[in-house]
């Protein structure tokens, strides 16, 4: 009877066992659907970006990247393609980041779309992995039913849109899913786990903050209070070990910045500087809970610096002093808030300003992870609200649906240049850098007139702003405007005298403007400090020649061809004046030369043409006036040009088709008109003779 009894008892309780599990597995399954579509959708809106921003540097114009150099010097490299050792290097060691755009340019070269999936996918797996860790943090601190709203919220938080549509954002997003991988590991391990190990290093060769990752791993068992173990101390060698690497392969250096880049750096003041500092802490905290206005760059002027103690914002040191003071009186009342506040704290540190200066003023990319610790926070409160707010979760489905609102339009805003200079603009209209880059925009789209303007505001916003300075002096040059370019030109070298392409810009307003002396004077120094220039021998050349000094000239175009077999303008006006001194056969030795480095420049295979006919070698000259002709088919001048050489060989009806030809593209050509003149003439003498 006991036995029966026995049996009856287990048979009832295995479907309840059972119906649990497949409770909990649906449970699962239905937040990770959630928490994917809310990863990816408010994204869709960048899919078809272009290349914006930092993504020039860091994968069109990166020669690891584009293929330029070998896959193998991605370990001497930093992030921009630099050599590490380079007293210019950013600093900025991420192979790992590096190595996936290489993957990325393998497969979709410049087409847009493949990196964007791949930042998508990244933001993705990087909310299920904080989903997972947040689920173990619940079990650690019996604190339950804050994984899900708290990966919510970071599915959707505004200020990721950085880190997500712009695809240099990827060093952040790989970063924390090797870091959440690595904690995760660290909790599921009672031992020293050499799992940990590796994706603690994946995380910090893809970006430096993932070093960041351990000492966040020992606060976990700190707020704890779990005692002290060889995990512990063989964790605590492992940082030092990872940190002494990560500095020994920057040469124990760090970046050197400029005041543009980061303001508050450079001011002498300690206190001031500090006051800087702890308003710019605060910033970052105000761009974590208010996530309304978005900027890609805070520096020149979005942020003034703050000189005076009738600054209001002189009292931010007294702002973060109180929330920390609060924090360690309570730190034991809710110990999972307290967690939160120091693992965002902790994951922040390498952007402080603390350690070393960094390279900008504000930046949202680097909430990334620190916002892991912002959003368990708030799904810990959001979780206490009820007890005071009827209504909290409306509160809480209104800030998710407003960010995911803000999301999509600001992802959309990263889909051009164009539109995000402009919604910078309409943040920081300060910013002297961000005035600078519409400029270039709108000048790269013919937009003259607007690009000037934009130029303009920069300089008025920042009067010793060479680079403005030097690209509007550039600008206006094209337009014909040489004197006022002199003189912004002259301004951006005064202000920086090491200034090659402002140097070489210069010379050419001078030689513009006729005065050669000076011009030579500055297209000299800016050899001297950038020699292997071929634009700038090019442009020397040019004024050799204007100044009737044509073997200089020669000299100096050959130069730029040998440190640029490229340089089609310089193969050009060296076959020209070679033909003009009757140096054909020298042209005809270089040929070889030049079109293997210029093959499909019709006016290099023109000029070819042209010599091999003066030398008599109609077959030569007509293959390469084809040629010419085949790559410019609108070119009046080639097809007059053909013309000539048909009339030599007394293939006249074949000569006077192309003189017709060129007189369609260009009414007014000289030697078509007349040379068809006289060939109808002719024509008409030859059908009335006897």
């Amino acid at each position: 009877m006991k036995k029966h009894l026995r049996a009856k008892n287990s048979s009832s309780c295995e479907p309840t066992h059972r119906s649990t599990r497949e409770k909990e597995k649906y449970y699962e399954l239905r937040n990770a659907l959630v928490l994917i579509s809310l990863s990816v959708l408010p994204y869709l809106s960048c899919l078809n970006g272009d290349f914006v921003f930092d993504d020039a540097e860091s994968i069109v114009n990166n020669p690891i990247v584009n293929g330029e150099e070998s896959l193998s010097q991605i370990f001497s490299r930093d992030f921009w393609g630099r050599p590490i050792a380079s007293p210019h290097s950013h600093k900025s060691y991420r192979p790992v980041t590096t190595f996936t755009f290489w993957l990325n340019y393998q497969l979709h070269e410049k087409s847009t779309l493949g990196y964007h999936i791949v930042n998508i996918l990244c933001h993705a797996v990087a909310t299920m992995f904080f989903y997972q860790f947040a689920r173990l943090l619940e079990k650690r601190f019996n604190h339950f039913e804050v994984a899900l709203p708290s990966a919510v919220l970071f599915a959707v938080h505004p200020v990721h849109t950085e880190a997500v549509a712009n695809m240099t954002g990827r060093a952040e997003l790989l970063m924390t899913i090797f870091s959440l991988l690595a904690l995760i590991t660290f909790i599921r391990n009672e031992t020293f786990s050499w799992n940990f190990v590796i994706f603690v290093i994946i995380a910090t060769f893809s970006k430096e903050q993932g070093l960041m990752t351990i000492p966040i791993a020992l606060c976990i068992e700190i707020v704890t209070k779990t005692p002290f173990s060889s995990k512990h101390a063989t964790t605590i060698v492992f940082f030092l070990l990872l940190g002494f690497l990560r500095m020994f392969i920057n040469g124990f250096q760090t970046a050197k910045f400029t005041k543009l880049d980061n303001p508050a750096a450079f001011i002498e003041s300690r206190f001031y500087r500090a006051v800087n500092y702890s308003y710019i802490w605060l910033y970052h905290i105000y761009l974590l809970v208010i996530p309304a206005n978005l900027c890609f760059d805070y520096s020149m002027g979005c942020i003034p610096p703050i000189s005076s103690l009738y600054d209001a914002r002189v009292l931010s040191p007294v702002l973060i002093s109180i929330p920390v003071i609060i924090g360690v009186k309570f730190r034991n009342e809710c110990r999972i808030l307290t967690l939160g506040a120091m693992m965002g704290a902790i994951a922040f540190l390498p952007s402080s300003n603390i350690f070393f200066t960094v390279g900008f003023t504000v930046a949202e990319r680097v909430l990334y992870l620190p916002s892991v610790g912002f959003c368990i926070m708030c799904a810990v409160v959001l979780k206490k609200l009820p007890v005071h707010y009827k209504n909290a979760d409306i509160i809480a489905i209104t800030v998710i649906l407003l960010s995911i609102s803000k999301t999509y339009k600001r992802s959309s805003e990263w889909e051009n240049e164009l539109s995000l200079y402009s919604s910078g603009l309409r943040v920081c209209p300060m910013n002297a850098k961000i005035h600078y880059n519409m400029g270039k925009v709108l000048g790269d789209n013919g937009l003259t007139k607007d690009a000037e303007k934009n130029y303009w505001n920069a300089i008025k916003l920042d009067p010793s702003y060479e680079q403005a300075l030097n690209n509007l002096g550039n600008l206006l040059e094209k337009s014909g405007d040489s004197k006022t370019a002199e003189s912004l030109l002259a301004r951006a070298v005064t202000l920086r005298p090491n200034f090659a392409v402002a140097w070489m810009n210069l010379g050419i307003s001078q030689m513009n403007l006729k005065k050669y002396q000076d011009a030579e004077k500055s297209l000299k120094n800016s050899l001297t400090l950038r020699p292997n220039s071929a634009h700038c021998l090019f442009n020397l050349g040019v004024l050799y020649q204007r100044t009737n000094r044509e073997l200089l000239a020669m000299s100096a175009w050959r130069n730029a061809t040998r440190v640029n077999p490229s340089h089609t303008q310089s193969w050009t006006n060296l076959f020209v004046v070679l033909d003009h001194l009757d140096q054909c056969s020298e042209v005809i030795e270089l040929s070889d030369q030049a079109l293997l480095s210029v093959p499909n420049e019709s006016r290099v295979h023109m000029q070819i043409g042209s010599c091999y006919a003066k030398n008599k070698d109609f077959t030569k000259a007509e293959r390469h006036i084809n040629t010419a002709i085949d790559l410019h088919p609108t070119s009046a001048l080639y097809h007059a040009n053909l013309g000539v050489l048909f009339q030599r060989m007394n293939r006249h009806k074949e000569a006077e088709t192309e003189y017709r030809i060129a007189l369609m593209h260009d009414s007014q050509n000289t030697i078509a008109r007349q040379n068809l003149q006289k060939l109808e003439q002719q024509n008409r003498y030859n059908s009335t003779s006897p």
